[in-house]
């Protein structure tokens, strides 16, 4: 059976993993955010002046659709980022029309015409369960592909471009590419040594490196940027960590080189005198970083050296590197994460020291007269949470 806390590199990944777990919305809100979309379809189909006789769809795009999003932090909403897909040719209709079409059905419904705002491009409702909705209506752009969209662009009263389920399938061929993971392997060995714990969410070790990366590198963005300006996409890291991923089979070697590679890419640009593109993989007419100012770059290239910089002090053992954690994810999480793994595998560990942890968290450990943390004998010990400092 195996012992996660004498492997210091599968132990640093399974908590990566959780810590990557910790920050994605739970089933819960998933299932609240589908609900929503789902709703405004029924009433869109309800319409007899526009939308009835029309094949449209609602779906997700952005993270949701391919599996990396990040709770907000500062109790701020969640951003669901969804499209009115109108499987018809833009040509027929001008750029307004599908704006106001939409804007018409949501003021008709009391309730949405109360939660709703007017964006350039979209539609937002505003939920109050932590989160609002976007819907950015489209029509199709080609009648041979009916994958990309054509969008209104309302201020400039023309279109523009895009393909967001192309770029989900972009990017899950990519993550899925490997045909197993560093915690996959481990799988069955780590289930087996957990021992009467809770069970463990089903998409702790299933969830491709990739997918945890993005997660992660996006948690410290947010922390990274909550005083700062310039704040860097989420499509922009997204669009960069597939781009750069090589097969890694671990969250931790997937990171390090990627951000080697983003560092790398950047100087080479820079130092050739050319702009650093982050172009649409699947339309490269596409630039997401068309409007990047001097200090965009400059902002963009900061945070991912000062991520690299942090992550490398991962390389050390938690007696080193446990305030690191804490500078890239933030106390509460790390400390929760590290807490869970601890009470989950203390039970089949030998480590003498991982073994009184787990009995302390588990409100389970007594001191006996010499000093010894046991489960039977002694005083009983109150819990405490300080582990990782």
């Amino acid at each position: 059976m195996i012992d996660i806390f004498h492997n210091y590199r599968l132990q640093r990944e399974e908590l990566l993993a959780r810590i990557a777990q910790e920050l994605q919305l739970d089933k819960t809100r998933l299932e609240k955010m589908e609900s929503a979309y789902n709703a405004v379809y029924d009433l869109l189909k309800k319409d007899e002046s526009f939308f009835q006789d029309l094949d449209i769809e609602i779906y997700a795009q952005g993270s949701k659709r391919i599996g990396t999003t990040v709770k907000p932090i500062n109790d701020e909403d969640f951003d669901l980022d969804t499209v009115m897909h109108i499987y018809d040719l833009f040509s027929k209709y001008n750029p307004t029309q599908i704006y106001d079409a939409l804007v018409k059905v949501i003021e008709s419904n009391d309730y949405y015409k109360s939660i709703y705002e007017k964006k350039d491009r979209c539609i937002r409702l505003n939920y109050k369960s932590d989160f609002h909705m976007d819907i950015l209506p489209a029509c199709m752009q080609d009648i041979y592909d009916k994958e990309k969209i054509a969008i209104p662009e309302k201020r400039l009263q023309s279109w523009s471009s895009g393909n967001p389920k192309g770029f989900a399938e972009w990017f899950l061929k990519i993550a899925e590419s490997i045909q197993t993971s560093m915690l996959r392997s481990y799988s069955g060995q780590l289930l087996e040594a957990k021992i009467e714990s809770e069970p463990l969410p089903d998409e702790l070790y299933i969830k491709t490196p990739l997918q945890r990366s993005v997660q992660l590198i996006k948690r410290y963005r947010d922390l990274y940027y909550q005083n700062r300006e310039y704040r860097v996409s989420s499509i922009v890291l997204t669009t960069l960590m597939a781009r750069f991923y090589n097969g890694e089979e671990s969250i931790f070697d997937s990171i390090d080189n990627i951000t080697t590679k983003i560092k790398s890419s950047y100087l080479n640009a820079v130092n050739s005198n050319l702009r650093f593109k982050v172009l649409n993989p699947v339309d490269e007419n596409e630039d997401f970083t068309d409007s990047w100012t001097n200090k965009h770059y400059q902002s963009f290239y900061t945070f991912i050296d000062d991520f690299y910089n942090n992550w490398q002090k991962l390389k050390d053992d938690f007696e080193i590197s446990g305030k690191d954690y804490i500078e890239l994810f933030g106390e509460g999480i790390y400390k929760k994460s590290l807490t869970e793994q601890i009470k989950t595998f203390s039970n089949s560990s030998t480590d003498v020291f991982a073994k009184a942890n787990g009995l302390i968290l588990g409100n389970n450990a007594f001191t006996n007269p010499q000093g010894q943390i046991n489960e039977t004998k002694g005083t009983k010990n109150e819990p405490h949470h300080n582990f990782g400092e």
